[in-house]
Formats: C-alpha cells, structure tokens, sequence
C-alpha cells in the first residue's frame, strides 16, 4: 500500500502539456518515461529488500508491529506501508501512522478582528518539526480533536478542528474560541480633530483655521483634516498563570499608530503588538490611531511612533 499526500496538479499539468511545441514531445517523452522507471526501479528494490528482511525472519518469528515508511517526492509525500493488506471491496481500514509523543504547545489569546471577529481567542500552536517530536513528515489533511484530564481518569472534550496539510517546519493552530477566564474589551475613548484645511470659494487657494489665528471664509469648504481616537482595550485575566496576548488591527487609508507596545507592521495596513498579562490582573493597553483624511492624506498605509 502506498498513500500519496499533497495535491495531484493533473489539471495544471495537462494544461502545461498542452502548450509545448510539437517538436519538443519526443524529448519530453524521454524524459518522462526516464523519471517513471527510475521511481519504478526504486520501489521494486525497496520491496524486495523489505521481502528478504521479513524471509530471513523464518516462519516461526513473533510478527512486529507494521512499519510505515515515509520518502518525499518534490511536493508530495508517499507514506508506504511493510507487507501486504486486505482490504474487503466497499470497507476501509484505518493504520496508525504516527504514535503518540509529547508534544510541546503554545498557548496564546489572539484579538483579529478579520479572522475571528470582535472577540478574544484561544490558540494551540504546535509547530511541525523535530524540537517539538515531529517534523519527519508533513501532516496531512484530516481533524484535530482536543482532550485534557478531568481530574477523575478520564478526558473531557474541547473542540475538533478541520486542519490542511501543514508542511514540515510550519504551524498548526487549534482555535479553542473564547476563555471566559479571559476578558477584553474595545472601549473608543476621546474623538478630536485638528488640522484643519479649508479651501476657499472653490479655488486653489487653502487655510488652515483649527489654531485659532484664521477666521473661516463664508465661501470656504472643508478640504482636510486629521482624526484622532483614543483607544484602551482592557484585559482581565482570571486564570492563574501568565498569559501570552497578540493583537492585531487592520486600518484602512492614511494612518499613524501612536503606543507605548512595542508595535510592529504585520502588513503596509496593519498594525500589531505581543504583551505578556499577569496572572490575576487586570491591564489597560492604551494608544492612538490618527487618521489623515482629505487633503491631508497622502498615501495609504499605518506608519507606527513609539511613544513614552
């Protein structure tokens, strides 16, 4: 038995195929009969080493557990099972393919707003690879269920998630929704404006009138001006132990993202900080966002300033 994880791009190669000239088929032929004898060549030896192991053994030997052997090949993975199955026509029959270890985990609390609304969740982070006793293989497609001790020799359950393949070296997140031993909430605080441009009678002509110093036209308009918001997202944490909070929020056109967080850009419009909440406490996380709108905007993406 041999299991091909990843995704077989047939359509996208016929499509491929279709455009080479005729005067290159033959050569492409060539080499394409060439790979599929070599892969042929190897899984032959491979299965005749195997079947010379297990006639060494002799008939009277105890029979081991059967082994999954696992080879890449380019971007997919070939998972092949030792010696022979039976599988009835219309069944199927599941193999373990891998035991369990003790895995490492991160846990972190997640405000993004665009992936999972206006509400704090909790993540598992496992990472795919040898630190964390796996990486000698991708994981395929399939659901990822999540138990924890109840205290009484048994498991409660938490939640099943449908996860994609995740390559050797990546992540796999488990979203476990909402703690309510986790509280946040987004309060919009003080709204000002100033530096404001008036334009005057329609013409080129423009003043700025917030500094008290210029007195608005009749005839002006309101040509720019920037947007201020004082924003305090108030986390509680009820659990006993420190918790890990990443926040991210995405701001459309002209901005400045003014905290004390230690921000970072997650893209040219996003804005992103990672702090540590005590275990048991209550912590007020405050900044500002202004927003250059009309005249006063020139491009658009978050500019991030530190502040004291």
């Amino acid at each position: 038995i041999r299991l091909v994880v990843g995704k077989i791009n047939l359509v996208e190669k016929i499509a491929q195929l279709a455009k080479v000239p005729m005067s290159q088929v033959n050569g492409l032929a060539e080499g394409f009969s060439k790979r599929m004898k070599n892969e042929a060549a190897k899984y032959f030896f491979d299965t005749k080493a195997r079947s010379g192991l297990q006639g060494a053994m002799g008939g009277g030997a105890q029979l081991a557990e059967k082994e999954i052997i696992k080879e890449g090949l380019s971007e997919y993975f070939i998972f092949t099972i030792e010696g022979t199955e039976t599988v009835a026509d219309g069944w199927s029959k599941r193999m373990r393919s891998l035991k369990p270890v003790s895995v490492p985990l991160t846990i972190q609390y997640r405000y993004r707003e665009p992936e999972y609304g206006q509400q704090l969740v909790r993540i598992y982070l496992i990472r795919n690879d040898k630190e964390s006793r796996l990486g000698t293989t991708p994981l395929p497609d399939g659901a990822a269920r999540v138990f924890r001790d109840n205290g009484r020799d048994g498991l409660s359950y938490l939640t099943a998630q449908t996860i994609k393949y995740v390559p050797i070296g990546d992540k796999l997140e488990i979203n476990l929704g909402p703690d309510p031993e986790v509280q946040f909430d987004l309060i919009k605080g003080r709204v000002w404006r100033d530096h404001i441009w008036m334009q005057v009678n329609g013409t080129s002509t423009y003043r700025r009138v917030d500094d008290g110093r210029i007195a608005i036209d009749v005839n002006s308009s309101v040509a720019g001006w920037d947007e201020h918001t004082y924003y305090i997202q108030d986390v509680r944490n009820f659990t006993g132990r420190p918790i890990e909070l990443e926040v991210r929020r995405q701001f459309p056109g002209h901005i400045v993202f003014r905290s004390g967080l230690g921000a970072v850009h997650h893209d040219y419009q996003t804005a992103q900080y990672t702090v540590t909440i005590p275990p048991l406490r209550q912590v007020e996380l405050r900044y500002e966002v202004v927003q250059h709108l009309g005249r006063n905007q020139k491009q658009a993406n978050v500019k991030i300033v530190e502040v004291q």
